[in-house]
């Protein structure tokens, strides 16, 4: 039975994604009153821009989930507020007058690659992952006016995990598919691409790699094979260890055959090769791995020439002016907590606490379901797909968890007066209005994106 006095706490959610809508809509259906900010028209997070785009059934099961969850009596949702821009933080929590503010904002920070004054050559031949995903996913939609990339050949991608093997895919594609449409007048449709591998679509057509005079790029990996995080032990025991190491292997060298990139492993970026202010190349030292620890071998070098370099190597949620941080990460009252310091009424949930927001985290959520997976379907199509459609409802079950604790929180805070509910509903309008929000439902109908599916089958 709901209480009746639920409904005089309102609770700030900041972020509506997997996390976020998670606990909006365990709240919302307990008879609280939640406003969800999101910073973006959709709510989808890295579903709709971190995904490449051919991960159709995913993105669409993941989204029509969220829109389930939000599009709720009880839910007020704020598109394109993002906290610490257009509402200061510290404004948010003195004047407003919610009962607690959840963090549940998304990681679209991309770490920094470690090279000295490489970020110069930012959109000048250095592309970070969430910048070249954001293109690569809308570029089709017919009013898209972002950044524009193209993929050059010889292009090095230094990263590791389930994330920069879609990087590799997706530049892959994007070469073959430009080259195969520019001298041979030949067009394939990305999907075909995808589901046959670069390898089979040429074979196919009877076209050599050299016959489009492409090089290819390359996967620069800091570890081996073995130790890129495509598959988890099942236990600590060394008989498993080893089976996922051959596993990970097996699927990083399947990867490389089907869409014909080259792959070099213990090495990491050392600095960059610059003339005259155009990028020429990276030096990149050598690792070695001794008794399963990295030990850099920084005088063992050797350079690769290339004019574009593709960072994969993670991203962390952008820092909020107002609260407070470890370095890059989100400080907490405990170390496995959701209590943020410094703070009565703020709570983080999700990527928010974590200050993780990469597929190699893959170790960390949904182990054992993913493994069953894996297990059964080996070497198969979508890796991807299978690991995060489990990795999201690893997310949605902590945050329940979380969310009974959170919970007595809020009930232990004092109910709400009507002037102080008067004032959030207000501001909160004006805030809708101000973007021609009219209702969930119409505005995400209205603000979704074209499909490239759907232009493909017209």
């Amino acid at each position: 039975m709901i209480d009746d006095s639920n409904k005089k706490h309102y609770i700030a959610i900041i972020g509506g994604s997997i996390s976020g809508s998670e606990a909006a809509f365990i709240l919302a259906e307990k008879g609280y009153r939640v406003v969800v900010f999101e910073m973006n028209n959709l709510p989808y997070g890295k579903i709709e821009d971190g995904l490449p785009k051919w991960h159709v059934n995913l993105r669409n099961k993941q989204e029509q989930n969220i829109d389930q969850k939000l599009n709720h009596e009880n839910i007020r949702f704020v598109p394109n507020v993002k906290i610490g821009r257009d509402i200061l933080f510290e404004d948010l929590v003195k004047n407003w007058g919610f009962t607690v503010i959840i963090l549940a904002n998304g990681a679209w920070k991309d770490r920094d690659l470690p090279v000295t004054d490489i970020n110069k050559f930012i959109d000048k031949g250095l592309i970070y992952q969430n910048a070249l995903l954001y293109w690569y996913n809308h570029k089709h939609e017919p009013n898209y006016n972002g950044p524009t990339y193209e993929i050059k050949d010889g292009t090095i991608v230094i990263g590791g995990g389930l994330s920069s093997l879609d990087v590799m895919k997706l530049g892959m594609i994007e070469l073959v598919q430009n080259a195969l449409l520019n001298l041979k007048g030949i067009d394939i449709d990305l999907f075909t691409f995808e589901r046959k591998g670069v390898l089979k679509v040429l074979e196919e057509l009877d076209i050599s790699f050299q016959d489009l005079n492409l090089k290819g790029m390359t996967l620069v990996y800091r570890r081996n094979a073995a130790d890129m995080p495509l598959k988890t032990p099942r236990d600590n025991s060394d008989e498993s260890i080893l089976k996922a190491r051959e596993v990970s292997e097996k699927l990083l060298h399947k990867y490389a055959k089907n869409f014909m990139f080259q792959f070099i492993p213990l090495s990491s970026p050392l600095e960059k090769v610059e003339n005259k202010g155009v990028l020429e190349g990276v030096i990149f030292y050598k690792n070695k791995m001794v008794d399963n620890k990295l030990i850099p071998v920084k005088e063992d070098t050797f350079e690769i020439k290339t004019t574009m370099i593709i960072s994969s190597i993670g991203s962390l949620p952008e820092k909020i002016t107002g609260l407070p941080y470890d370095y890059s990460i989100l400080k907490m009252k405990n170390k496995n907590g959701y209590r943020v310091s410094e703070f009565s009424n703020v709570f983080a949930i999700g990527n928010a606490v974590t200050g993780r927001g990469n597929i190699r985290e893959s170790k960390k959520h949904g182990a054992e379901m993913a493994n069953k997976i894996i297990d059964n379907h080996l070497l198969k199509e979508d890796l991807m797909e299978v690991w995060l459609t489990n990795y999201n409802e690893n997310i949605k079950n902590k945050v329940q968890e979380q969310m009974d604790e959170i919970e007595a929180e809020i009930k232990s805070k004092k109910i709400m007066s009507d002037s102080v509910i008067d004032t959030i509903l207000s501001k909160t309008q004006k805030l809708q209005e101000k973007t021609g929000f009219n209702s969930y439902k119409s505005w995400i109908k209205l603000k979704t994106p074209i499909r490239l599916e759907d232009m493909l089958t017209k």
